[in-house]
Formats: structure tokens, sequence, C-alpha cells
């Protein structure tokens, strides 16, 4: 039975809503009121010093216009589905919407998927389009080729040619430029309007897959309202408006990529689309005014600058940190010290100001979703005076759950306020329970419904969370077992864990890496056989990753682990980390490795010499 907690009285966002309540709609409407204004600096040419492709908002609308006509004449209808394994690109999102306006539902796989986890869910969702990258994601698909073409497989959409033969006789191959391209026919003004008309709150956004607690991913429908609501939210809350110029890196296969790809088209503001990884650094030259990542791009650029002060001299060096220290407790604790404002203004020139160059010198603040960011990286960066406005949600609630405020009260650790599009209400064991309009329509699968909602239909999030005395939302940890990268990326952990206990010569395994950015293991080895590894002078940790990596060739890269951690005999040699029916209790484990876990992940930081 679920009772509600007392709990404050949380506080809620602001909301100003945007008057089209469909993304084509909202297309329509910023093509109509800034139509030569640019959208996306599209960094996509083979040099580094290449200049960004800059296309318009009005441009950006006739691709749309034209994927829409296009797919049509491939037999996309409403209620069909289009599988979009692609990297990013104006494209994906021009077939995407041009599906969207047909009342067609695309169905969003990261690019980095392997074969058979593409495969399976390719097979699930019965494609009437797939749209690729190219050969190497067709070469996922290829053999469930004739699985697909029985399940309705009509066209592959592709941005590079792919060869001759490469999929079945009677399927359609389509270049993306013969889709969406210029020289592809368009839709007038009058027949575009009419599909954008016939669009309804409830028809199809985007279905997103992401991982359940038992491994199997779940397909997330996505409605427009979901959509839509989750842009009003971060409306006012992130403070940008169309004279901002946003970075955006974060893939399509994740919910917060389209949060800020889609508020950006309402507002009518710019973002320089960054296609490539190598190109992230690069993307800050171009002078935006704000970032949205990921909280481990942000701790790449704090392990950078904590890198250069180590390598000062040691005068210059415990200066830097006691400045750093000191912009901390002015602008995180209120500290009011003449020597602490002094100090602080000292790391401003010291590494605030370099910070801010390497960020293009016109950074306002630094978003950050997708997983948890570190009360570290949070007290390092609003310590130089660079706000860290983090916002937390998931793919079930369209991205958006709470926001932090740009102008605003701002803490560690802590998830914002409460769009009050969620009703909101506590489990007994403490599970955020929410209901309202951002919410996802139902699960791929009828069976996955079950369990995820109450009796009166709120969605149990799985995480456990309080509302904190000042009415700020609080997550305190999952309920189960998923572990969320630093990354964004979910995993189930069970299934990996069972296939590596199933490979000689383990005799169990726990993975780990909640919050952190890459994937780590404790097994549990013999330790006659760990004995025998000492004897040939092989460090067992080392000796042993690649058999447990090749034990996991089924699973995507991010879900294999990087690095291990070597018990000695079995769990249940170990009395405290087990339960009296011997099953391995996860917290308990963490507790058991203590410092060695976090020792694994210390960035390799090498202290100047004294």
């Amino acid at each position: 039975m679920v009772r509600a907690t007392t709990m404050p009285t949380p506080r809620t966002l602001q909301l100003q809503r945007f008057p089209d309540r469909t993304l084509p709609a909202l297309l329509r409407a910023i093509a109509r009121r800034r139509p030569d204004a640019t959208f996306l600096r599209v960094l996509d040419g083979p040099r580094q010093d290449a200049p960004p492709r800059d296309v318009t908002f009005s441009a950006f609308e006739q691709g749309v216009r034209r994927a829409a006509a296009s797919l049509s004449r491939a037999g996309l209808r409403a209620g069909d589905r289009v599988l979009m394994l692609a990297d990013n690109s104006p494209a994906w999102q021009e077939v995407s919407l041009g599906a969207q306006a047909l009342r067609a539902e695309p169905a969003a796989l990261f690019s980095s998927l392997a074969s058979e986890p593409a495969r399976a869910i390719a097979l699930r969702v019965k494609p009437r389009v797939a749209f690729v990258s190219g050969p190497s994601q067709w070469e996922k698909l290829a053999p469930a080729a004739g699985e697909l073409v029985a399940a309705g497989l009509v066209a592959v959409v592709t941005t590079e040619p792919l060869a001759a033969g490469a999929v079945p006789p009677g399927v359609r191959v389509l270049m993306a430029a013969e889709v969406s391209g210029e020289a592809a026919a368009s839709l007038d003004d009058a027949a575009w309007s009419a599909l954008v008309d016939a669009v309804g709150e409830e028809d199809p956004f985007l279905m997103i897959f992401t991982s359940g607690t038992t491994g199997r991913p779940k397909g997330v429908r996505l409605p427009q309202r979901s959509i839509v609501h989750a842009i009003d939210a971060g409306n006012l809350a992130v403070g940008t408006s169309q004279d901002d110029l946003g970075v955006h890196f974060l893939p399509f296969a994740h919910v917060a990529g389209h949060d800020q790809f889609f508020l950006a088209v309402a507002q009518g503001h710019a973002l320089v689309l960054v296609l490539r990884r190598e190109d992230i650094e690069r993307s800050f030259g171009f002078g935006p005014t704000y970032a949205f990542s990921v909280p481990l791009i942000y701790d790449r650029f704090r392990t950078a600058v904590e890198a250069k002060v180590e390598s000062l001299r040691p005068p210059l060096r415990r200066l830097a940190r006691a400045a750093l220290a000191a912009g901390v407790r002015v602008r995180v604790e209120g500290s009011r010290s003449l020597v602490d404002r002094l100090l602080t203004r000292l790391a401003d020139r010291l590494v605030g100001g370099p910070l801010r160059e390497k960020l293009g010198g016109r950074i306002r603040a630094l978003f950050s979703g997708g997983a948890p960011a570190s009360p570290a990286l949070f007290r390092f960066l609003e310590g130089l005076g660079i706000p860290c406005v983090e916002l937390y949600g998931m793919t079930e609630t369209g991205g958006m759950v709470s926001s932090n405020l740009l102008h605003g009260k701002r803490r560690p650790g802590c998830a914002g306020v409460l769009t009050p599009d969620h009703e909101v209400r506590f489990d007994v064991d403490g599970e955020l329970l929410l209901r309202g309009p951002l919410l996802f329509s139902g699960y791929l699968e009828p069976e996955d419904d079950a369990g995820a909602f109450t009796a009166d239909g709120f969605y149990r999030t799985g995480d456990r969370a309080r509302i904190d005395e000042e009415g700020f939302l609080r997550v305190e940890g999952r309920k189960k077992h998923l572990l969320v990268l630093s990354t964004g990326k979910k995993l189930a952990p069970e299934p990996l864990e069972q296939a590596i206990a199933g490979t000689p010569p383990f005799q169990g395994a726990v993975l780990l890496g909640e919050g952190r950015p890459f994937v780590s293991a404790a097994v549990f080895v013999a330790p006659d056989f760990l004995a025998r590894l000492a004897a040939e002078g092989r460090d067992a940790a080392e000796a042993l990753l690649p058999v447990v990596r090749s034990a996991l060739h089924a699973f995507s890269d991010y879900e294999k682990p990087h690095k291990l951690l070597v018990i000695p005999g079995s769990p249940a040699d170990h009395p405290s980390i087990v339960t009296p029916t011997l099953k391995v209790k996860r917290e308990a484990v963490i507790a058991f490795l203590g410092p060695r876990l976090a020792a694994l992940y210390e960035p390799r930081v090498k202290p100047a010499a004294s």
C-alpha cells in the first residue's frame, strides 16, 4: 500500500508555456518568426580549422518538410515506426520530425550500441523505415534483414552509400540527401500546415530505449505533450533566450539531447551542433553562452585545471589551492571574510579567467543532466563563478522532474525545484512517485508496464528522494541496482554479473560505477588461482580483465568493466557481504572495498616535485 509521507512544502518552478503544443507546430512558428536567423552551426568539416556549416530556422524547417514528403512517398504512414540507428546530424532530426509530422513514431538507439542488442531491439520495433549513418550501422542489422522485411521494412535511409546488394530485394535505399536535402521535393505551405495541424499532443514524439533492472532495454514511448511540457519547465529555469548560443553534443538517443535541441527551437536560439567527440573542445571556440552535458565532460575540465595547478612551483601551487578553496567558501558557503574575498579574486585571475577563455569567453552557465553532478564538481565550478545548473529527470518523464535555477539559489547535491506539471508523493520507502502530463504513454511491450505504476497512476521512479527543509528536491540514490554512469549511460548489472560468474576462474562478480565515468567490477577468485598468478609475477587485476571483457563480448563496450578489484574466495567466504540466503549485498561490497574502490577512480595526476 502506498502512503504519502509527511514532508516540507516543495518549491515549484515558475512556468511560461509555449503557445504551440507539438514540435512540428513549434518549428513552424519559429521558422515564420525568425526565418533567416541561424539555428545550427554544424561542425562537420574534416579539418579542425574548417568553418561551421550554418543552417537557418527556415532551412531546417524546409529539410523537415522534404523529409515528410519523402517518407510519405516511401510508404510511411501514421502508426508506423522509423528506427533511428545513426550518429547525430541535422538529417537525424529532419527525418525524425518528418516522421512525427506524419504521426509515425521514431525509435532512437545509441549509435554505439553493439550488434546483438541493436538487432534485438530492431526486431521488437518492427520499423517501416530504418535510418542509419552508413555501412557500419546497417551491418549491425543486416543479419536480421529478412525478419525485418517480413515485419514490414520497406526502406533504408542512409547518410553514406551502402554496398550493392547490402539490403534485401524490394527494400529501397535512399540517401539522406535525397530525403531531406535541397534536391528533394518538398511540401507546399498548405500541405505542410495541414500535416502540422493534424498532429496532436498524444501523437508520437519518440521512443527511447533505456535499461530496466532485469537488463532488457525497455522502449519508452514519449508523446508530443511530454517533450513540450519538459521544455515548458526549462524555459524560465535555465534563463536562456533567443540571444543565446548553446553547445550541443548529447546524443539524440538520450532524452536530454532532445530537451536542449527543442528548447532552442521553441526559444529561437542557436546551437553549435557537435557531431564528433573530438570536436567538443573546438566547439567552445565559437563563443557559446552555455553548454548542456552529462557531468563527465565538465569533470574533464576540472581534472585538467587541477593537473595544471599541481604542476605549478610549490609556493604558487599552495597559493592557487588556497584561492580555489576561498572561492568555494565565498560563493558556495557564503563567507564574507575579507581575506577570502581577496583570495577569490586571485582564483578568478589564476584559474577562473583561463578556464572561461578555454570555454570561449562568453559562458554564462554550464547545465548538467543525465546523471548526478558530484558535489566536488559543483563546488569547483561555482567557486570560480561559473554557475553549475543541474537538472533532474529520466526518460519516462521526458527528461524533466526538477531543475535548479540559473537566477536563484543552488546547493551541491540538490536536484532543484520541482515542475508543477508533476503531482508528487513519496512511498513509505522514500521512492519518488510522479503523476502528470510529462509522463510517457507506456512501454513498447505492455508487460513492462507491470509494476511501473501505482494503482492510481503514479509512476514509480525507482529513486529514493525527499524534500529538504528549504523545499528543494534531494535524490538519495536508486531504489534498485540500475547503474547510472556519469556519462548518462545506464545499465542493469545482473546479466553481466551472471556472465562473469559463469566464466572460469570467477566465482562471483559485482559491477560498480554509479555516478562514475566507467564501469568497474569486483570479482571473486579462488585463492589458489590467485597464488598461481602471483608465482608467475602477474598482477591479478591486469591478467583477469581481458578474461572478463571476453566473457561480455555480447554486451556494448560501455557496459564492460575497465578496471577490476579482485577479492579472494567466493562471496560465501565473506559473511558480511551476503544475506542469509547467500545473495550478495551490493552496498555491503562497496563498504567492504572502501578506499580501494575510491582509489580506482582517482584521476592520475602526477604531483610536481616540491
